[in-house]
Parts: structure tokens; C-alpha cells; sequence
């Protein structure tokens, strides 16, 4: 997130003298401008990139959801802000306005929440006086940011109390926020539960709250894995953090892309049942959740375990994330291993997201086109030069239909496609280049998540 301050220090200081018949000078001292301080949230799970624009002057630019500015320094004043959507396409949209009158010795923080796809995107602003912080304790204010959550019961306790006779520490409903609230300073556990009751719904395992630190949490949608309907947005006067609930783990899945290996299981951690039992190539197994840490994977003919082709091969899987791991390369070569991606699984109302990966081993560096017609002769490709086992990452597409065609790097000679596709808005998209069955040319394609081919 790059920011801008075009206007926020931009205070004209006066300096008043005049002079009397006797040459003397009086200097009148400058008037100290008054400031406040502006901090701005992502907290629309549906929605893409936002500009931040505060009386026509950019502001913030590529606000990604979950992420914070730090507290901005301007000009006590009144501005107009605005919002504006940043499209598929490069362009931008207004989507949400106000006005802000800012105050001296005041600090705002404006929250965009809700979803797109229901039109209930909207700005929460929450003002609070610049108030030291008394010495061994810390700052905390909490917003209900996430709608589909309901009325809630929030506890911040000591790590690993029993919670079942306590009474939360506040109770919210969406769009609710707590007052500023000053604890000691030490580790806490941050656990939510429905109104009422006392099944945890988030736990954030322990956390630290640091003396003399200023914490604004809000409970937002969980797009990341686990099964947690909330995690934790916490902005700080300088930086974030995202805290997801400790249980939730991470998601992986296994996508069988050697085109001469014949169908494997999938052991993970050197367990003797397989996880994934014959995987055959070209299929994609679901995701299965595993706990974040290190692992190992060993993939091994369907027919004979004893026939190992990755053996044990280590995955670092954070928490919160979601990977795919495709096993590549050539049985014949003694050349397969495994290719870990990370995959962006949040759904944007805007736009499609679409991932190409090169997973065909006997094929060259390709380029990638993404057009409205089959005809190549005047368009420029998406992706170029793309090496075996490089992969796109997630590119945000205008949805409609298109057609998919790679080529040899540099050329218009056709290697896959060409391939015609819808892509709908919320979709999440992927695919990857494999080899012919048994290897080698004409290349054929594995169609990942929400494609279907036309």
C-alpha cells in the first residue's frame, strides 16, 4: 500500500511585523497550526483495491482488504473524502463519500465494511480525543466489523482461563464499537463466542499487549482458511497485524500434473494411511486442512507404496494460507517434484481472479493470451516468456467470456487452445499447462476451482 501526504503538511505559517518611524521591528510569533490525525481500514471482504482521496488529493492508494494506514498527520480542517473502487481494468469508481470535519487534538478512523455484492458497503467513522496512555498498561478499542457474525460476546482474558462462569468483557453486534479501554500491559487470549454462549467461535491463542500501545481491533470476515467466521484486524498508530483464530490452520491441496507417472497416494507427515488416496494425472484432490508448521510430503505409485517419486519432501505452511501442491516433471527423466504455490482465496465482487501456471514439462517458455476472439494476429499476450514451473500468481480480470490461448514464447505458433472460458465476477479461476498423457506434445490444460469450459 503506497501513501501519499499531498496536502496533510501543507500549513501556511504567517509571520506578521511592521515598522515604526524609529525603524524598530516588531515580530509577532507564528500561530502553531492545529492537527488531527486520520487513519483509514479495508474491511469490505468483497470489495477490490481502493484509492483514498481526501478534497481531491490522493490520500492512500492500493488498499488491499485487511490492511490499515498507519495515523495520517493533517491539517485540522473539513475534507471530503471519497473511496474509489480500483477496477479489473485500471479504472476506478466512487463508492463511498462523506465529509469529514476534523478537529484538533482529535484522531479518526474510517472504516470501509460491509459487502459489495449486497450494496451494503458502507463507512464507519470512529473519533477519539489524542489521550496519553498511562505508563504499564495498553490501549485497546474493539469495532464488529464482520456482518454475517451476528451478535457476539467477546472475552479478553488471562492466557488459557476458563471462560464458562465469566462474564465477556464487552458484547457487540455489527457495527457496534467499544470504548477506548486501558488493561495492563502482558499477554492476553482474545476469544468470541455467540451471544450467550460459551462455544468459542475465535480464539486467538496468546497475544501480547505491549506498555504504552495503542490497539484498534476489529473483528472482520475470515476469507483465509479455517473455520472461523472472524479473525482479527489489528492497526496500530504505525503498522498492522492480522490475527487469525489459532485453530485455523492451513489449506492444501494436490493437483497431479506428470503426464508418464501412473496413479499415486499421498502420504503426509510419514503417515501409513495416505491422505490422498489414487490420485490419477490430471486430477485435483479438495483441500484439506492441516495444521500451520512444517510438513512432509511423499507421493507414491497407487499400485506399489514402495515406489517412491517424492519422497518426504518438506512444506512450510503458514497459518491462515492455502497452497497448492502439484507434482511435476517426468517419471521417465527420474524428474518429478513438487511445485507449492500460494493461493489467493478471497472472492472479490468486482472482478474474476485468474492463476496460469506452466506445469508441462516437455514444453518450452510460452506466452499467454487472454482475448475476446480466437484470432492472435493483432494482440499482445498477458503473460510472457513464462518458464516451466513459473507461475502467474492471481491477476484480476473485467468478467466475461474469453478465450485462453498459449503459444511458443515469441511466436504465434499455438502450443494449448485456443480455450474458450467464462470468468464471473466473484469467480476464482486457474490453469495449468500439462503435457499429452504419457508425455510431451500436443499440451493439454488442468482446469482448477471455478472454471468450466464453454
Amino acid at each position: 500500500m503506497k501513501r501519499i501526504y499531498p496536502f496533510a503538511l501543507c500549513v501556511s505559517l504567517i509571520g506578521l511585523t511592521a515598522c515604526s518611524d524609529d525603524d524598530d521591528v516588531m515580530v509577532v510569533d507564528p500561530v502553531e497550526p492545529e492537527i488531527s490525525f486520520v487513519r483509514v481500514i479495508h474491511a469490505g471482504s468483497d470489495a477490490p483495491l481502493v484509492n483514498v482521496v481526501a478534497n481531491g488529493n490522493a490520500l492512500l492508494s492500493k488498499v488491499d482488504y485487511a490492511m490499515s494506514s498507519d495515523l495520517i498527520q493533517v491539517s485540522s480542517a473539513t475534507y471530503d473524502i471519497s473511496v474509489d473502487a480500483v477496477l479489473a481494468d485500471g479504472n476506478t469508481a466512487t463508492v463511498l463519500e462523506t465529509s469529514l470535519d476534523a478537529q484538533s487534538d482529535m484522531e479518526y478512523t474510517a472504516v470501509a465494511l460491509g459487502l459489495v455484492a449486497n450494496d451494503t458497503l458502507n463507512l464507519k467513522l470512529i473519533a477519539n480525543p489524542i489521550m496519553d496512555i498511562a505508563t504499564g498498561y495498553a490501549r485497546v478499542q474493539v469495532l464488529h466489523a464482520a456482518p454475517a457474525a451476528g451478535n457476539v460476546d467477546v472475552y479478553v482474558t488471562a492466557p488459557d482461563a476458563d471462560i464458562s462462569a465469566m462474564t465477556p468483557t464487552l458484547s457487540a453486534n455489527y457495527l457496534d464499537v467499544s470504548s477506548q479501554i486501558e488493561v495492563a500491559n502482558g499477554d492476553y487470549q482474545i476469544r468470541i463466542t455467540a451471544s450467550g454462549m460459551k462455544d468459542v467461535v475465535y480464539d486467538s491463542g496468546t497475544v501480547a499487549l505491549a506498555d504504552m500501545q495503542d490497539y484498534f481491533i476489529s473483528a472482520i470476515p475470515n476469507t483465509w482458511s479455517g473455520d472461523s467466521p472472524v479473525a482479527l484486524q489489528v492497526s496500530l498508530p504505525e503498522g498492522q497485524v492480522i490475527l487469525n483464530d489459532i485453530n485455523s490452520g492451513a489449506d492444501l491441496r494436490v493437483v497431479h500434473a506428470v503426464a508418464d507417472a501412473p496413479a499415486v497416494d499421498v502420504f503426509v507427515d510419514e503417515a501409513v494411511t495416505p491422505a490422498v488416496n489414487m490420485l490419477s494425472f490430471g486430477e485435483v484432490t479438495g483441500y484439506v486442512n492441516l495444521a500451520d508448521g512444517t510438513h512432509t510430503v511423499t507421493v507414491a505409485a497407487d499400485a506399489d507404496n514402495s515406489v517412491v517419486v517424492i519422497d518426504k519432501a518438506a512444506v512450510d505452511l503458514d497459518l491462515g494460507k492455502s497452497y497448492s501442491t502439484l507434482a511435476v516433471g517426468s517419471l521417465t527423466d527420474s524428474m518429478i517434484e513438487p511445485l507449492v504455490l500460494v493461493e489467493q482465496t478471497r472472492r472479490v465482487a468486482t472482478e474474476a481472479k485468474l492463476t496460469v501456471t506452466h506445469a508441462a514439462y516437455s514444453a518450452p517458455e510460452v506466452d499467454v493470451y487472454l482475448t475476446a476472439s480466437a484470432d492472435i494476429t493483432d494482440a499482445t499476450p498477458v503473460l510472457e516468456d513464462v518458464p516451466f514451473k513459473a507461475s502467474s500468481g492471481s491477476l484480476s480480470v473485467t468478467p466475461g467470456n474469453y478465450v485462453i490461448t498459449v503459444t511458443v514464447a515469441n511466436t504465434k505458433d499455438v502450443a494449448i487452445g485456443p480455450l474458450d472460458v467464462t470468468l464471473d465476477s466473484s469467480g476464482i479461476y486457474a490453469v495449468a499447462a500439462i503435457d499429452n498423457v504419457d508425455g510431451g506434445a500436443p499440451f493439454g490444460v488442468i482446469l482448477l476451482d471455478d472454471f468450466t469450459a464453454m
